[in-house]
């Protein structure tokens, strides 16, 4: 007598819908981070230099990277195989590393300073554990969806 061996946890469906799976949880990962970037640079952060008094009566604002809104706007994610990243893509990327990391060598005549106001790399770090739990759960919406519990 034959036996009948069968799949109860549905693993051939669970390993070919992986890579599918992998995208969306990146893009939410992406799509989270995103929005917490956005929020550091409109709220500004305690340890970042306060502007210029010359910049702000020029701007008619003390809120740091926020001017024409072109480096919020920029600001993105993309999924690139197995990672996600978050940032400005593209022509403004230069500025946008210029607020990250500062430089001496600005204006015209590049003798004009802009100190560092990292808002990138402390919203990844004080998000970690919030984007770890984020994909941990995902991925076990998607291990549920396929084992059946027995």
């Amino acid at each position: 007598m034959p036996v009948e061996i069968r799949d109860r946890n549905n693993i051939p469906e669970l390993l070919k819908s992986l890579p599918q799976e992998r995208e969306i949880i990146l893009r939410l990962a992406g799509a989270f981070l995103e929005g917490k970037v956005k929020e550091t640079i409109q709220q500004g952060r305690q340890d970042w230099p306060p502007l210029k008094p010359s910049t702000i009566k020029r701007k008619g604002s003390d809120k740091p990277l926020i001017d024409t809104g072109k480096l919020l706007n920029s600001i993105t994610h993309k999924v690139e195989g197995d990672t996600a990243k978050v940032g400005v893509f593209g022509e403004y990327c230069i500025v946008a590393a210029v607020h990250e990391f500062g430089t001496t060598r600005a204006g015209r005549n590049r003798n004009v300073v802009i100190p560092a106001r990292p808002y990138l790399r402390p919203t990844f770090d004080e998000n970690k554990e919030e984007i770890e739990r984020l994909i941990g759960s995902e991925v076990q919406a998607v291990i549920e969806k396929f084992i059946l519990r027995l």
